[in-house]
């Protein structure tokens, strides 16, 4: 499979059906069951952007083949993945079930992070899938990366503070009553170097003082509870 594309113009059965539009493209569902991202106008092209072309982790759906429009990068080719956007997840039966999914999409950061030592900076919800059969989160935005100076900063430190810093107003948008979370979280979202599945975990252990915490939605009246 050629990984470098260049056409006239996009073929039809890429765009076989619409699957959203961020703030730099637009999605679709190809013929063939692929995702065909295209570019509002035109894509950075550099050699980071054929670096992605080699990745391949869990948890990530990096481009497979990158597509050209006469001399213009105008999108690419990944896996479609399957899930909701966690911003738009209202109800979770089993929020430990999520937690669980959480620890191993960081364990996923963290293995990129330190094998790849590029930056991940655009986590957020709408582009963090959960697919709740397989129990799984996946990134499905990965174009927008950087390299990093591993001698100034953990690479791994600083994608978990970005993924923490997106996760915040969703599930711990509160100064906590308690001295201890509070110090977790500020070493979750200005640092990094508290995981944000453990801070959920122990604010849940904090709720269940007072309540059963089984679902999202006992989570977020657990919230209430332990909010200064």
């Amino acid at each position: 499979m050629n990984k470098i594309v260049t056409l006239n113009e996009v073929p039809s059965n890429y765009k076989h059906k619409f699957l959203g539009e961020g703030t730099n493209g637009a999605c679709y569902l190809t013929k063939d069951g692929q995702v065909y991202k295209e570019y509002k106008d035109q894509g950075v092209y550099d050699e980071e952007t054929e670096r992605l072309l080699e990745l391949d982790y869990p948890g990530f759906t990096f481009p497979k083949q990158l597509i050209f429009i006469d001399d213009i990068f105008k999108g690419y080719i990944k896996d479609y993945a399957q899930g909701k956007t966690i911003e738009s997840i209202e109800q979770l039966k089993d929020i430990r079930k999520f937690i669980e999914a959480l620890k191993e999409f960081e364990t996923n950061v963290m293995d990129f992070s330190y094998e790849t030592e590029l930056y991940l900076y655009d986590l957020n919800l709408r582009n963090l899938l959960y697919n709740e059969n397989k129990n799984e989160i996946i990134d499905i935005d990965t174009d927008v990366i950087s390299s990093f100076d591993y001698h100034l900063r953990n690479p791994y430190f600083e994608n978990l503070k970005e993924l923490s810093n997106n996760l915040e107003y969703k599930f711990f948008p509160i100064d906590y009553k308690s001295s201890t979370l509070n110090d977790m979280k500020i070493e979750s979202i200005v640092g990094g170097y508290t995981r944000p599945s453990k801070l959920m975990e122990y604010s849940i252990k904090e709720m269940e003082k007072e309540i059963e915490v089984k679902s999202l939605d006992d989570y977020n009246k657990g919230l209430n509870l332990i909010k200064k």
